[in-house]
């Protein structure tokens, strides 16, 4: 081999580069193929991230071979760090998948770090044998005549094919949303090293180092101008990337918030797509004021101004309703014209279900919370009633979302055993029960979870996604929510039947980002405030619309929240890990044409009665719905019954509320741990009272036994 100069190493690096970034980028490419994108594109955004992070390992593991030479003695540079690195390459992914096993098997940290620790150390040391074995058998195949750059080949192929085997195992497993993990990231860093670890010890010819050296750095360079160009042409693309989650897609949004100029979570390239870098009230998913000739959605358009529905003549008294200026005038008949009539019969109102996902009660100031998050929950309340003890019927998303569509808790909802599973058709959901009613149906869905193919659009006459637009869990969709949901309401309002619109509002989830103008504080919890503040105001926008809308005076209201959020209250963040009062006890209004306006706090409530009281208000068959319809209780009515005791669940957790009391019961092996609390005199269940009170706990050990829906 003639000597080399830095131009030649530099354009050596970048073609060995090359290949690698390219073989690498594969999981990106699929990945992004399956957020919306295409193949091609994913492959060449995955490259063009990946090219200069592999080059410069190529160029640093080449400088280690040179120097390793110099002090072991020739050929032990490149072995020494070609093990090395299939070493690193073959024990990050194998570490990962056993941390997934001990997370999904244990649930007790103590117990699962330990696991990971003891276990962890075999894995490594099994990999280190691995790689030196690899390499054994590699230099035994070059000893006996196989061209290098055929035992690198065959190498990257025998030890990247398990980790593609794992990547592939990770996108199944998030549901095929392509959602980012670390995990993923880790698996495609493991691909990268290895394929990395096994080109850098290949030696270019002569002929193909001139190639290089004259072709290496321009050919890098034109592609990732092109990438760079494709991502400025198509943002979607770059969503569609991040989406897809990986190594690239975690490099490509470290670049994207480095673009973010004006502080509101957005950047102006790499797939950000913020129209105006000096306006952080202006990026997709911001709240776009109708007609006031700004886009500041950064849709391309401003949403036009609602038209204002012409004023109907007053009634005369006793007199029926006026026809409703957004509903056709009927056709002429040889009799009296056919009226809407029996279709918007008061008896059977509009009806706006409006879900507050990962919204808790405490943080709410329609519950009295200290700062002024939710102003338009209030302004509903005003008009409607309060339920001051309303509780989830379940601390995690899967328990909480699925009695609405089912009106039955998940347990006993027909649906499969994946971790997001698929309702059965079989289910007589509330929307196909609704529909058979008479009602028009149409749901607005953030997450994407709540798809087609799982089932959640059984019975919807309009079933409307708005997670294709931007994805939930790294952006923000209540605006997008809001649009779809009053546009929907536009075009089933020029119609004779009665409306059920179901609107899932998803931005108050992890994670948490930082709306204009609405700052309650810093840290986590002070932008959880906000993000309830933002989900608020999506209600106010579907509000102002209504108040103006022809049919106004026929909506009814159920406003709720899916579940709560922890802060280390009783040492658990987020949520579905515990069934304490943050994770479970939720907002709920209820507001009825022409209704009085109260608060209910007799007993508790749970939203598992949310399905039979919209099924209630339609008129709809309620037979085999789990819950109560509180419809007599949003009334008043002075002889409303008191509902019976609410059941939660979370893994391994069961609690019983009949209140003041609450039974917390934790599964174990051998015996159940009980816990005990007043609400009443202990809202923030600190004091267990389980020991000096056994009758109450046998009793409502008891009761909660009975009342427990079988599985």
């Amino acid at each position: 081999m003639t000597k080399t100069g830095w131009t030649m190493r530099l354009g050596e690096a970048c073609v060995l580069a090359l290949a690698v970034a390219a073989f690498s980028a594969v999981p990106t490419a699929l990945r992004t193929s399956g957020a919306g994108g295409t193949f091609l594109d994913g492959l060449l955004v995955g490259t063009a991230a990946l090219l200069p992070l592999v080059t410069l390992s190529i160029v640093l593991l080449r400088a280690a071979g040179r120097g390793l030479r110099g002090v072991l003695g020739a050929g032990a540079g490149p072995t020494a760090a070609l093990g090395i690195a299939l070493w690193i390459g073959l024990a990050l992914p194998a570490l990962a998948v056993l941390a997934g096993l001990l997370k999904a098997l244990t649930h007790h940290r103590g117990l699962g770090g330990a696991t990971f620790g003891v276990l962890g150390a075999f894995v490594v040391v099994a990999c280190a044998l691995v790689a030196r074995r690899m390499v054994e058998i590699g230099q035994g195949l070059v000893a006996r005549g196989v061209r290098p750059l055929h035992v690198a080949a065959g190498g990257a192929v025998v030890s990247v094919l398990p980790l593609l085997v794992v990547a592939a195992w990770l996108y199944r497993a998030s549901g095929g949303t392509g959602a980012a993990s670390v995990s993923a990231a880790l698996v495609d860093l493991a691909i990268a090293v290895l394929a990395t670890a096994l080109v850098a010890s290949i030696e270019l010819s002569d002929r193909l180092l001139k190639l290089a050296s004259a072709f290496g750095v321009p050919f890098a360079a034109v592609l990732m101008i092109a990438a760079s160009a494709r991502l400025e042409s198509s943002p979607p693309l770059g969503r569609a990337v991040q989406a897809g989650g990986g190594l690239a897609a975690t490099m490509l949004s470290a670049l994207e918030r480095w673009t973010d100029r004006d502080g509101d979570g957005m950047g102006a390239h790499f797939g950000g797509g913020d129209c105006d870098e000096g306006d952080p009230r202006r990026h997709p998913g911001a709240e776009d004021v109708p007609g006031d000739g700004i886009d500041q959605d950064c849709s391309g358009a401003d949403t036009p101004r609602p038209e204002a529905p012409a004023k109907a003549p007053a009634a005369s008294p006793g007199s029926a309703p006026p026809p409703s200026s957004a509903t056709p005038a009927p056709a002429p008949a040889p009799s009296a014209p056919a009226p809407a009539g029996k279709a918007l019969d008061p008896s059977r109102p509009d009806i706006l279900l409006i879900t507050l996902d990962t919204v808790r009660a405490d943080h709410t100031s329609a519950y009295g919370y200290d700062q002024k998050t939710t102003p338009h929950l209030e302004e509903l309340a005003a008009r409607g009633v309060l339920f001051e003890h309303a509780y989830a019927t379940g601390s995690d998303t899967q328990r909480a979302l699925a009695p609405l569509v089912s009106g039955k808790p998940l347990s006993q909802t027909p649906h499969n055993r994946r971790e997001w599973p698929t309702l059965a058709d079989e289910i007589d959901t509330v929307a196909e029960r609704m529909k058979r009613a008479g009602y028009a149906t149409a749901a607005v869905v953030s997450f994407t979870w709540l798809s087609e193919d799982r089932g959640f659009a059984q019975g919807f006459d309009r079933f409307e996604p708005v997670y294709r637009e931007e994805h939930p869990e790294r952006s923000v969709t209540g605006a997008l929510a809001t649009r779809a949901a009053l546009s929907v309401l536009e075009d089933l309002g020029k119609k004779d039947a009665p409306i059920f619109l179901w609107i899932h509002l998803f931005d108050a989830h992890e994670r948490y980002l930082e709306h204009a103008g609405l700052r309650f504080g810093r840290g986590q919890e002070g932008l959880y405030d906000g993000e309830i503040a933002f989900v608020d105001k999506q209600i106010g926008q579907i509000a102002a619309f209504v108040s103006k809308w022809s049919r106004a005076s026929r909506v009814a209201w159920i406003v709720h929240g899916s579940h709560g959020e922890g802060f280390d209250e009783h040492g658990d963040k987020g949520h579905g890990s515990s069934l304490y009062e943050e994770m479970i006890r939720v907002p709920l209004v209820v507001a009825l044409p022409g209704g009085r306006p109260g608060r209910y706090g007799d007993g508790a409530v749970s939203t598992l009665d949310v399905a039979p009281t919209v099924l209630a208000l339609g008129n709809a068959p309620l037979d085999g719905v789990s819950g109560v319809s509180l419809l007599p209780h949003a009334r008043l009515e002075p002889n409303a019954p008191r509902r019976p005791p609410v059941l939660a669940y979370a893994s391994k957790r069961v609690a019983l509320i009949d209140w003041p009391l609450k039974l917390m019961v934790i599964e174990r092996k051998k015996q159940n741990r009980n816990f005990l609390f007043d609400l009443g005199a202990d809202p923030r269940e600190t004091k267990d009272l389980s020991e000096g009170r056994p009758d109450d706990v046998a009793r409502l050990v008891k009761l909660a036994t009975e009342i427990a829906p079988s599985p």
